[in-house]
């Protein structure tokens, strides 16, 4: 935890000490970490990188908060690279009809801290659609969560 510098409030405790604030719930704590990318229990991709970070925007479910970016990095299965590309070249309603055309992929996080994470969603096109893959951010729309 790290202590706020400066709050539009004061507490209401005695005295006026900054209030602390969970830097895990801040949207800067996300980091990359490495994963692997399988569909119909078939690795596609054997190195994924994924950041999860919160969203603290007012109104917004526990769900809604959570944004996952996904990069996929060599080497990706001939199939989903097919579909990455068409991805990164439609705009606009086009591109989020060929993100909702792909089928359901699952990531596997490795995290050296706890057990492994499983996440089955979707993509969404990305916002940088140009240069090389693994330098291109997907968005991930997450289905469940095992």
């Amino acid at each position: 935890m790290r202590i706020a510098t400066s709050t539009s409030r004061k507490p209401f405790a005695r005295g006026t000490a900054p209030v602390a604030v969970d830097t895990a719930r801040t949207p800067t704590a996300g980091h990359w970490r490495i994963g692997r990318a399988y569909r119909a229990d078939r690795l596609v991709c054997g190195d994924v990188q994924v950041m999860v970070s919160l969203d603290e925007r007012l109104g917004l479910t526990e769900r809604e908060r959570r944004m996952i970016h996904v990069r996929f990095h060599e080497p990706v299965d001939d199939g989903l690279r097919a579909e990455l590309i068409e991805l990164t070249r439609r705009r606009g309603t086009a591109s989020h009809r060929a993100a909702e055309r792909m089928g359901p992929i699952e990531l596997v996080v490795d995290d050296p801290q706890s057990a492994h994470e499983r996440m089955v969603g979707g993509l969404r096109p990305p916002q940088r659609r140009h240069g090389q893959l693994h330098e291109i951010e997907f968005g991930f729309g997450q289905l469940k969560r095992t």
